[in-house]
């Protein structure tokens, strides 16, 4: 029986190349776009789903009341650690999690930058990162040994075993030999924490001193923390104020500072700082993509119904004829929903192909490494969607069709119309509503994307490259700073004299969220003020192009100014200066030291972030002597600012490169440019529009072939009516027009509709950015305009057509 169901429906699929044709299409596009998206969605959500009791591991989550407002972040103190096991019997293991960059030594002698983890024993222990040769029970157990990846072991040792070899790491001034203890699986691609050498925490001494490891208020990546029970985070979190004020002591202020333990689950998709080199996805960007998806593909089996139910005169006399003959109403559905499956899974194996194809594209557009791989969920998901959409799509005109009375039929009082023209043309609409609020949304969004990049970021950007300046770590920060600055500024002078070069400054923040480091210290009423500093040195406001409002610039000259401090505008109101110069910081922890200069304000941040009050100073000491509070995000090394004195930036580059090569041979040399660096603050915003756009495009195709498709089927029924028009004289125009008149009111439904709702959709979209454009009312406008004429152009080409057509003809056929 189902033999004959499909040689009846692959029958009916090719008799009507032109609908078959564009149903395959349409579905074919938005299978390839869904299936990809959905893949992807798919494989985001299952970050971390590898390690075993994932229910009972959590990551701590720091608490801390900053300025009189409460501030959250992933970073807690390395102290943290021992405390907690010391504390809360609940806890099973525990482990804290630290980054750094340090210089190693290739097999070649030479040095590459290299990212570590410092763990605790209790890492491996914890989460399923499969050991393939050691013993994980003496693992990280040894200060001077690591454990390391597949991909690191064939980077340092080639082929060779990599157990018991050494490795040399530069830990402060030195290279220290560190011996493999273990190899390890290279992480899965679904792991949030990536790493290529754990190294036992214990080497944190190598980059602060004991003060700062003890200190609740200094934090040092972040801790994970696995329990006996997931039921026991109540406990353990009723039990914090106990705990905050037996471990601070007299510092303890209630509710100034605590923890809490949030699940490892979640961590992929956790936003806020302190994430510590974590492998983030936003979830609002998974559920943006996947309602995407569901668009595109709703359109599509619109398209489907549409055209469906405008064949249905086609249909009718087959179903009368079949119910005459003993047909039953569940054979006709059966019918026609294998007519829709059939339709559905042809455009699913092209949809494959076509996501296989965008893949590249994909990967490029969001920075991912994703692989389709067909496994069973993979399987899944696309027999969900076989299921899915041909329920939808072919649902409704099978049930219609099947209910049709066969007398009625073949009695031949059946017209294109019966009832159902509200339902045609309601489905059309939201076809067009779909297509134009991705438009809309689109127009909103590119709009934006163009005023921030046009925005006065009150500072010069062009023709600057950002050189990272080697590091040199050490027990106590402010001398780490001191002695990287001190060799940057020796290799800065040897540029200064360069006539390619127009300026150079040295800076430890350049642009973006949180590259400017928060400090902080407490005002007389007990409120903490916070702001943002920047340590610099040479012509660091010359060299970016600020505008300086009153005062002088910091002096260039080794030694100089080195109590000065340079403030922004948005400092000088927070404390209702007047006339900053003169001025001293209110508190008397402070070194001496004098404000010499107001800067007008810029953004230090993204255009997502408000201007914030920002310190620059150029010794570390008339900054740290006063303040309780600081938090660095970004990297601590100096970077060299050098602006290009013509257009000729390889020049200059080359340049650089010669130097580097004198002072700092066989050390790696990175270059990058400024502008880029501002550009990609906005980059998974700009990736959110682009798919957006590609959206819209395809939404509109597949809308397009729908239109066509349904003015053809609406001109085939009334070929009579438009052969007598013209007997009685109706001219071709009025012909057309009374076509058009019909599709352009279903347009301008979906348009006027869409136009409103993606403002309030977009409207929190862009709530995010500080600094905000929304389209004018002629874009608006010219949206509206072009809709109209988009469908104008598809119907009275089809129209125009059948009214020049000799009315002699038709009547005659008909």
């Amino acid at each position: 029986m189902l033999k004959n169901y499909f040689k009846i429906a692959v029958r009916n699929l090719l008799k009507h190349k032109l609908h078959t044709g564009i149903n395959l299409i349409g579905l074919s596009l938005g299978l390839g776009v869904s299936i990809l998206i959905f893949f992807f969605v798919q494989f985001e959500l299952s970050f971390e789903t590898f390690h075993q009791d994932l229910d009972r591991m959590y990551r701590v989550k720091t608490h801390e009341r900053i300025d009189g407002e409460m501030k959250e972040s992933y970073s807690s103190p390395v102290v943290l650690e021992s405390a907690f096991r010391e504390e809360f019997p609940q806890i099973e293991a525990i482990t804290g999690v630290t980054n750094a960059d340090v210089q190693a030594i290739l097999p070649d002698q030479s040095t590459q930058n290299q990212r570590i983890r410092l763990v605790h024993p209790d890492f491996l222990k914890m989460l399923n990162f499969p050991l393939i040769k050691g013993d994980i029970s003496s693992q990280l157990v040894d200060k001077y040994s690591v454990v390391i990846t597949e991909k690191a072991a064939k980077l340092y040792f080639g082929s060779a075993d990599p157990i018991g070899q050494s490795l040399q790491l530069k830990m402060g001034e030195d290279f220290v030999d560190y011996r493999v203890s273990g190899l390890l699986k290279n992480p899965p691609a679904n792991n949030s924490i990536p790493f290529e050498i754990l190294m036992p925490i214990e080497n944190m001494d190598f980059f602060a001193d004991k003060e700062s490891l003890a200190s609740w208020y200094n934090v040092w990546g972040f801790n994970l923390v696995k329990l006996n029970n997931p039921e026991q985070v109540a406990s353990i979190h009723q039990s914090m104020e106990a705990f905050m004020k037996k471990s601070l002591g007299e510092d303890y202020e209630e509710g100034g500072l605590y923890f809490t333990l949030t699940p490892l689950a979640d961590m992929h998709f956790a936003e806020g700082a302190g994430n510590g080199a974590v492998q983030t996805t936003q979830k609002s960007l998974l559920w943006i993509l996947s309602g995407i998806a569901f668009l595109v593909l709703l359109i599509a089996c619109i398209n489907f119904t549409t055209m469906a139910i405008g064949r249905a005169t086609s249909r009718a006399k087959e179903v009368g004829v079949r119910k005459t003959m003993g047909a039953s109403f569940g054979q006709l559905i059966i019918q026609f929903m294998m007519e829709a499956f059939l339709t559905t899974l042809t455009a699913s194996m092209i949809g494959v192909v076509l996501a296989e194809l965008f893949l590249p594209t994909f990967n490029d557009l969001f920075q991912k490494e994703l692989d389709i791989v067909y496994g069973p969920t993979q399987f899944g998901i696309l027999a969900g969607l076989i299921v899915f959409i041909s329920g939808l799509a072919g649902a409704y005109p099978a049930f219609f069709l099947s209910g049709l009375r066969p007398i009625k039929v073949l009695k031949g009082n059946l017209s294109l119309h019966f009832g159902k023209q509200g339902l045609r043309k309601g489905l059309v609409a939201f076809q067009f509503f779909i297509s134009f609020l991705l438009i809309a949304t689109t127009l909103i969004m590119v709009n934006q994307m163009n005023a921030i990049q046009e925005y006065d970021l009150g500072f010069d950007q062009e023709q600057i490259l950002i050189v990272d300046m080697p590091d040199f770590p050490s027990q106590n920060f402010v001398t780490s700073l001191k002695e990287s600055f001190r060799t940057a500024e020796s290799f800065r002078q040897t540029l200064v004299s360069r006539t390619e070069i127009a300026s150079t400054a040295l800076t430890v923040a350049t642009y973006g969220d949180d590259a400017f480091w928060q400090v902080g210290f407490p005002l007389e009423d007990g409120t903490m003020f916070s702001f943002k500093v920047n340590f610099v040195s040479g012509d660091y406001m010359e060299t970016l192009g600020m505008e300086l409002l009153e005062g002088r610039t910091i002096n260039p000259a080794v030694g100089a100014d080195s109590s000065a401090l340079i403030i922004n505008e948005a400092f000088a109101k927070a404390f209702n200066w007047e006339d900053p110069m003169g001025e001293m910081l209110p508190r008397t922890d402070f070194e001496p030291h004098q404000i010499i200069g107001v800067v007008k304000d810029f953004h230090h941040a993204s255009l997502y972030q408000p201007i914030e009050p920002v310190m620059i100073a150029k010794s570390p000491m008339a900054v740290f002597s006063g303040i309780t509070n600081l938090m660095i995000n970004s990297s601590t090394n100096p970077k060299l600012l050098v602006r290009a004195a013509g257009g000729d930036i390889n020049q200059v580059r080359s340049v650089i490169e010669a130097e580097w090569e004198k002072q700092f041979a066989g050390l790696p040399l990175e270059i990058s440019f400024l502008d880029e660096t501002v550009e990609a603050q906005y980059q998974s915003d700009r990736r959110l529009g682009k798919m957006v756009f590609i959206a819209a495009s395809l939404a509109i195709l597949i809308a397009a072939m729908g239109l066509f498709a349904m003015v053809a089927l609406s001109i085939a029924g009334r070929t009579k009516e438009i052969g007598i028009r013209k007997v009685l004289g109706a001219s071709s125009w009025s012909i057309s027009w009374l076509f058009g008149k019909e599709f352009i009111v279903t347009t301008l439904v979906g348009v006027i509709v869409a136009l409103p709702l993606s403002i309030y959709l977009m409207k929190g979209w862009l709530d995010q950015f500080a600094v905000k454009g929304w389209p004018s009312w002629i874009s608006f406008a010219g949206l509206v305009i072009g809709g109209i004429a988009f469908t104008l152009v598809l119907v009275y080409a089809q129209s125009l057509k059948a009214s020049l057509s000799n009315p002699v003809n038709t009547l005659k056929d008909e």
